[in-house]
């Protein structure tokens, strides 16, 4: 990682960091004595300086001209809603917790406060409410909404969306699966600390086999556009981002498949130049959970909703803003088809 720095004072705070001090009018001897990399302010337009990690000011791509050190904006924090749609996964065990109590809990668990938790149930006929009430009683951020008709996914968070909109002050929302959660509880106070006036932020995941054994990371994509791109099998995923509230688009509903052509919208409302991404690993997705998971299950309702989703990404492309995407997004249009026609389609 390099630093890029402009006050004395941090460059001893920071260890084992590779440092580049940016100067103006001090002696050579005086650059000597930091003892690392230099560089005039005349000969770069603007620098990226993000101290967050060491609970430092920062700002991000500042014009050196026009900035003052000791007047650098202060790191925000931010209100996030984490919106949870539920159905039948109070199941299975994982650290002595059903895959929707270690869900809750990774959340309510986090060092970083400033959220609310909606966690909309699509008619469960398991013991899902009673779990969700005993954390609703004991955390007032903890809010239930019960389904009164089938919502599937992508409308079970259209309903938190509504929810989250009407009832509360807020700035960014979050997006977790109810058999997945958060690795650490360190999660949110990451996302704050990245997100700095960006209009969205994408993580990268890990999967973890169905011995519950972590196997592989993913998402650890440089940009957005290789997030996006045809090589990118794990793109799609609502909780791979968190997007600011004025940047939301809503979900298809009636489908198991309303990730991918949500987020292509959501690709097509976003300023690429405001998009930052977390190569750490902040979210776990669970596989063990072989029963309830859409993308293990194959049923004729999966296979409806596939032919929708193509029916969807074909009408999207007449309408999209980022002509850029359009190739890519054609390829993989084609690979649907294909697969769908062998039989062997997965909405990734």
């Amino acid at each position: 990682m390099i630093v890029a720095i402009n006050n004395k004072e941090y460059i001893n705070k920071i260890k084992d960091k590779e440092l580049v001090y940016v100067f103006d009018k001090e002696s050579v001897s005086e650059l000597l004595e930091l003892n690392c990399h230099c560089i005039n302010k005349d000969y770069i337009k603007e620098v990226d300086i993000n101290l967050t990690e060491y609970n430092i000011d920062c700002i991000k791509k500042a014009n050196i001209e026009d900035k003052d050190w000791d007047k650098l904006p202060k790191k925000k924090n931010y209100k996030f809603v984490v919106i949870v749609p539920n159905y039948n996964n109070d199941h299975g065990e994982y650290k002595g917790k059903t895959f929707l109590q270690n869900c809750i809990y990774s959340i309510l668990n986090q060092t970083y406060k400033d959220f609310e938790l909606i966690i909309v149930d699509d008619m469960s006929t398991d013991t899902s409410v009673n779990t969700i009430i005993e954390y609703e009683v004991k955390d007032k951020r903890v809010h239930l909404i019960q389904n009164e008709r089938k919502r599937y996914n992508g409308g079970s968070r259209n309903v938190g969306i509504e929810y989250a909109l009407e009832m509360f002050p807020f700035d960014y929302f979050c997006f977790l699966d109810s058999d997945d959660f958060w690795k650490d509880e360190y999660v949110l106070e990451k996302i704050n600390k990245k997100l700095y006036n960006h209009e969205m932020l994408t993580m990268a995941c890990e999967m973890i086999n169905q011995n519950g054994v972590m196997y592989t990371s993913l998402n650890k994509a440089l940009c957005y556009e290789d997030l996006w791109s045809i090589n990118n099998n794990l793109w799609c995923t609502a909780w791979a981002r968190v997007i600011r509230k004025d940047k939301i688009v809503y979900f298809p509903e009636d489908t198991l498949m309303e990730d991918k052509v949500w987020t292509y919208k959501l690709a097509d409302n976003i300023d690429f130049n405001k998009v930052a991404h977390i190569k750490d690993v902040l979210y776990s997705w669970n596989r063990m959970n072989t029963t309830q998971s859409v993308s293990i299950v194959r049923d004729k309702i999966w296979e409806a909703s596939a032919w929708k989703h193509i029916g969807q990404q074909i009408m999207f492309l007449q309408e999209i803003k980022h002509k850029e995407m359009i190739p890519i997004l054609q390829e993989r249009l084609n690979k649907c088809i294909n697969l769908i026609n062998n039989k062997k389609y997965q909405q990734y």
